[in-house]
């Protein structure tokens, strides 16, 4: 048992060991003066790249696709953290700086960064590769949406938002998108190994359940954390907690659907499609909250968009 835990140890001091190497490359990287957009077009076709790999890994079930998969993907968020780090500096040669989550393009880069940081961290745990086919092609179309649709220029912050709630705030929120969305790819793969309950291509229903439910229950207070966060920026950049503002009632919707799915999972003992159906849906109140409010109905959210 103790060979067990110290092996455990040593595994969770190279994990941090890599990590830090990672963060160390991305600030060299950042520091060679080349445009922050270089670096996050490179992670999207790196994020691309991974998304192959992974989903190559969940038919033929080959080695070389899986360690690919996984190192694309790492290298993917060493780019990625490489650009928001670049982009930090290039605003504030500019005279104004800001963090990497202030717009639209930023927000999306992101989302994508945390999402497939929370998922490598998931699959080191459980050692799930085939959550990855659905999770990283997740990480790619939101950080090609940017690259390819939102604004890249790098602009004065409107007054709302020079305020260090900014980096509280925001961070939380985007803790909370990619823990549901990798909730998400989970209750997705638990419905489809309920529909094909023969093939050995997905995990256990038990087991994509858990993962299910550890996203969803560890993230949910960082959420709640956000919504008060956002109401006490609100309340001093507005002169109110709370102003029905449609980001700021989509957001309540978020946390209310999810608050329900731990409802009835913990009080009424709830399981199963019931559940996985019920993170399906709190998912599209996830993409409303930040793809329709943020484009279609900005409300005092209007420096969201472009």
């Amino acid at each position: 048992m103790r060979q067990v835990a110290h092996q455990g140890n040593i595994r969770l001091l190279a994990d941090y060991f890599i990590a830090l190497i990672g963060v160390l490359i991305a600030i060299l990287l950042a520091l060679l003066g080349v445009d922050n957009t270089f670096w996050y077009k490179s992670a999207t076709l790196l994020y691309a790249l991974s998304s192959v790999m992974y989903i190559s890994y969940s038919i033929f079930r080959n080695s070389v696709f899986a360690k690919v998969s996984t190192f694309t993907l790492f290298l993917g968020l060493i780019l990625n953290l490489t650009g928001m780090i670049r982009r930090s500096i290039q605003s504030y040669e500019l005279g104004v700086f800001h963090p990497p989550w202030s717009n639209l393009f930023e927000a999306l880069t992101f989302w994508s960064f945390i999402v497939g940081s929370i998922y490598l961290i998931i699959e080191r745990k459980y050692g799930l590769r085939l959550l990855g086919a659905f999770v990283v092609p997740i990480a790619f179309v939101l950080s090609a949406f940017a690259v390819l649709k939102a604004s890249k220029d790098i602009t004065p912050l409107m007054p709302a938002l020079r305020s260090y709630w900014l980096y509280l705030h925001v961070v939380t929120a985007f803790i909370g998108y990619a823990g549901f969305t990798v909730a998400f790819a989970g209750a997705v793969l638990y419905l489809l190994k309920g529909r094909f309950p023969q093939t050995r291509l997905l995990p256990s229903q038990d087991l994509l359940e858990e993962i299910t439910y550890k996203s969803i229950i560890l993230v949910f207070p960082v959420w709640t954390a956000s919504i008060i966060l956002g109401s006490a920026w609100a309340n001093e950049a507005w002169g109110g907690y709370w102003s029905w503002d449609p980001k700021e009632v989509w957001a309540l919707i978020v946390w209310l659907f999810f608050g329900a799915y731990l409802h009835a999972r913990q009080m009424l003992g709830w399981k199963g499609k019931r559940t996985a159906w019920m993170v399906v849906f709190g998912f599209i109140t996830v993409l409303i909250c930040f793809f329709a409010i943020n484009l279609y109905f900005p409300g005092l959210h209007s420096y969201a968009t472009d």
